[in-house]
C-alpha cells in the first residue's frame, strides 16, 4: 500500500514537472494563488490567536488587580484588629 502511495506521489511530481516545462507562467500563477490563500489563512489564524492572547492578558490583569485590592483590604482589617487588640490589652 505504501509502495502504491509513493508511486502515485512520484507520478504526480512527474506530471507537475512536465506542466512546469510547458506552462511556466500559468503554473506560477496557480501556485502563487494557492500560496496566497495559505498565507491569508495563516495570517487570519495568527490574528485570532493574538486577540485571544490579548483577552487572556486582560483577564489576568483584572484578576491580579482584584487580588491586590482584596489583599490590601484584608491587611488593613488585620492591622486594625491588631491595633484594637493591643490598645485593649496593653
Amino acid at each position: 500500500m505504501e509502495h502504491a502511495t509513493n508511486e502515485k506521489i512520484s507520478e504526480a511530481l512527474k506530471l507537475l514537472e512536465e506542466a512546469a516545462k510547458l506552462k511556466k507562467d500559468e503554473l506560477r500563477t496557480v501556485l502563487s494563488d494557492k500560496y496566497t490563500q495559505l498565507k491569508n489563512l495563516i495570517v487570519e489564524d495568527e490574528c485570532s490567536l493574538m486577540k485571544s492572547l490579548a483577552t487572556t492578558k486582560d483577564h489576568a490583569l483584572e484578576a491580579l488587580n482584584h487580588a491586590r485590592e482584596v489583599s490590601v483590604e484584608k491587611a488593613r482589617e488585620l492591622a486594625h484588629d491588631a491595633n484594637k487588640h493591643v490598645h485593649s490589652n496593653p
